[in-house]
């Protein structure tokens, strides 16, 4: 072998064994990076000419398990969507407390009922009156701040989920950027191995924020797609997300889902259209932010806005047929969203009595809506007088017979009655007929209009308007409502902008079935206690209403079509917000009504009120047994429950799910540990076998080394002899 072939061959080995060196160093010094693949180092012949002459690196191979790096994104999707929602979970799980602690919302409860039966044997005392509506209070903010901090959670979700987004386009920018590198050095022949490790360590970070799907290309790019399909990023496009997170996010706020415009990263023109991205997401931090934002965190609220407004409706139906005493001298009501015009539509008996502050009947008003065309009042066991059809009718009716004795007024305006006693000595209460009470959708004269409510709110905690289909609507022709129809998923499935027409409610309802609108989705209806009714049609079950925007008003009330009717699952949310004791009851505790009026056979002089008459108080006392219908709210089913009962099953509820998340998460976290484990053996560094390696090479080239010497010692004995 001639000497210069000898040197070639060593100095071949020199250098493979060299870059082999450094290549294992690299592979140690990166034993901790959990996006670093391992490299091989493939050793070929080399050919010099037609002869063998020497060795040289064949290839550098970049150690990947496909399958295992593929199963690794969807994995740690899966962990990082859970992993999301059980820290809200936790925070929710903060704010309701547990049942047996006092200041959990069923703790509240059962103090009132407490505060309820020592009232009941304590009616007359200052003392007790006082602790009863500070109990009550405690309560009702309890539910209120709970709804608020609800809200709160939404917007703080709502924000993070912005910032999200923000987060995915910087990475998608970057992968588009390391794509056009990869490109181009593989072209050129160079290694891209760093430049793929970049890529694998973003495309991480995306997968933890988003299912994705990664197709490689022979150029050495990859698209990424959604799991289902989604077109997200590719050599032609790169996405940008947008997500504006409301300025004022409240109860009823219907933020925009997530869309997606496409960009060519050269010319910065957009590609395709504009799409909505929500609905393809099924993993990662994204998908867990929705679901809390659009699943979990409204259906409490809901559920929690119907425990308010259960709370304030059975405590005020009781409270209303109660008296002070002595009797209150104003019965000032909430806005019914009625107007003079509207028929009244009552139906059964009530008594409205005038008393003095000793407690001694003034005067009696008796009406009996069942009598005559419309009903009929007298005063005093005086001649029946019509009443009237309206609502307008009624006031001038109420406002007659006070009138007529001196002893008092009554006014309705925007939506309120108001009813005075004269002169200021003298108070007013209601007593309902024990066998056909006064009732409109439901609710007795004084509880309907909330005349002596004890529990009052930003939102009404009934529906049930007493509406008849043939009475004019009121709402401006040409107002509109924007709604949007939610997928059971979650997604905004339709936008419809409703513009109200006709003149009856019926008129309404007609329009509001139209199939090329919300009559596509459901059908709606006027139940006989005035509730507007809507039924999913086939196919769509478990689709909801939200409203997005409603310019709508009725004339004389100011209340808008969706607040008439509490379209939506806003106000079932909002129901629980602002609740408070009556500020006129509150800042004087002996307007909390213990007592009730005694008229059976009451003439003007008898006393139909005392400070010690109780059964007021224990009407309030048996509230805690009383069974009550709830509706459909949230995850909970309508059903028939006490107010505690329903208060426990919330925190039920909401137990149920973090638990079932909690142990989605630690199945998916054992499971995104153990590929994780296992994909890091396929293409992880081994300390051992690195090691091993740089011995071998280590002596490979100490070899080489050797041989060139020897060639060297070679060449000079050849030289001499020369």
């Amino acid at each position: 072998m001639r000497v210069d072939t000898i040197m070639n061959n060593a100095l071949s080995a020199l250098q493979v064994n060299q870059e082999a060196l450094r290549i294992t160093s690299a592979n140690i010094a990166n034993v901790n990076s959990p996006d670093y693949a391992r490299r091989e180092v493939e050793f070929q012949a080399r050919a010099v000419g037609d002869a063998i002459g020497g060795v040289e690196i064949g290839e550098i191979k970049r150690i990947v398990d496909d399958f295992l790096l593929k199963e690794s994104l969807t994995t740690s999707s899966a962990f990082n969507r859970y992993d999301t929602e059980a820290k809200y979970h936790d925070q929710l799980q903060s704010l309701l407390g547990s049942p047996d602690q006092n200041s959990s919302v069923p703790g509240r409860l059962a103090d009132v009922m407490s505060a309820f039966s020592n009232f009941a044997i304590n009616v007359d005392s200052g003392v007790v009156r006082t602790t009863t509506l500070d109990e009550l209070q405690d309560l009702l903010n309890t539910i209120s701040t709970l709804g608020g901090q609800v809200t709160s959670m939404r917007s703080e979700v709502s924000r993070e989920l912005s910032q999200e987004v923000t987060a995915l386009n910087e990475a998608f920018e970057q992968v588009s950027e390391l794509n056009a590198k990869i490109v181009r050095r593989t072209t050129v022949g160079d290694d891209p191995a760093d430049l793929l490790d970049q890529r694998d360590a973003t495309v991480r970070q995306i997968a933890e924020k988003m299912d994705i799907e990664v197709r490689n290309q022979p150029d050495g790019s990859v698209n990424l797609f959604t799991r289902d399909g989604f077109a997200l990023l590719s050599s032609a496009f790169t996405p940008i997300l947008s997500y504006p997170h409301p300025n004022a996010f409240i109860a009823g706020t219907v933020p925009d889902q997530i869309s997606v415009t496409r960009i060519n990263p050269v010319s910065k023109q957009t590609f395709g259209s504009v799409e909505a991205l929500d609905s393809h997401l099924s993993g990662g931090e994204l998908r867990g932010l929705i679901n809390m934002r659009d699943d979990t965190l409204p259906a409490l609220a809901q559920s929690l806005g119907e425990l308010g407004a259960q709370v304030a409706d059975q405590i005020n139906a009781i409270h209303n047929n109660n008296v002070a005493y002595p009797p209150p001298e104003t019965l000032t009501g909430r806005n019914t969203g009625l107007v003079a015009a509207d028929a009244h539509n009552f139906s059964g008996a009530t008594t409205l009595a005038v008393a003095a502050a000793d407690g001694t009947l003034v005067s009696r008003i008796d009406i009996n809506f069942d009598a005559g065309a419309n009903g009929e009042y007298s005063v005093n066991g005086g001649p029946a007088v019509a009443i009237g059809a309206t609502v307008g009718d009624l006031q001038s009716a109420l406002n007659t017979a006070l009138s007529s004795t001196g002893n008092g007024t009554a006014t309705f305006s925007g939506g309120v009655l108001t009813l005075d006693a004269n002169p200021a000595s003298h108070g007013l209460g209601f007593l309902e007929d024990s066998t056909s009470p006064s009732s409109r959708g439901g609710r007795s004269l004084s509880h309907f209009f909330g005349l002596n409510d004890l529990v009052t709110g930003s939102q009404p905690s009934h529906f049930e308007t007493g509406i008849a289909g043939t009475e004019s609507h009121g709402f401006g022709a040409g107002q509109i409502v924007d709604f949007v129809i939610r997928h059971p998923d979650g997604r905004s499935s339709d936008t419809i902008t409703f513009t109200v027409a006709g003149t009856s409610f019926n008129d309404l309802i007609t329009d509001l079935n139209n199939p090329s609108g919300l009559g596509a989705y459901m059908s709606f209806s006027l139940s006989a206690s005035g509730e507007l009714v809507s039924t999913p049609n086939a196919g769509f079950e478990g689709f909801e209403i939200l409203v997005k925007g409603d310019g709508t008003i009725r004339s004389g009330s100011g209340v808008s079509l969706s607040g008439f009717f509490g379209l939506g699952t806003k106000y079932q949310m909002q129901q629980g917000d602002g609740l408070a004791v009556n500020p006129t009851i509150a800042g004087s505790s002996n307007l909390l009504a213990g007592a009730q009026l005694d008229l059976a056979t009451a003439v003007a002089g008898d006393v139909v009120v005392s400070q010690s008459d109780n059964r007021g108080a224990l009407a309030l006392e048996q509230l805690s047994d009383l069974s009550v219908s709830f509706g459909s709210a949230g995850h909970l089913p309508a059903q028939s429950a006490t107010l505690s009962e329903y208060a426990a099953g919330i925190l039920a509820d909401v137990g149920a799910q973090a638990a079932q998340v909690d142990s989605l998460k630690d199945n998916a976290q054992a499971l995104n540990e153990e590929v994780q484990r296992r994909k890091l053996e396929a293409q992880g560094v081994n300390m051992d076998e690195e090691l091993a390696n740089m011995i071998v090479y280590q002596e490979a080239y100490n070899a080489a080394a050797r041989l060139i010497s020897t060639a060297q010692e070679l060449l000079d004995e050849l030289l001499s002899i020369v």
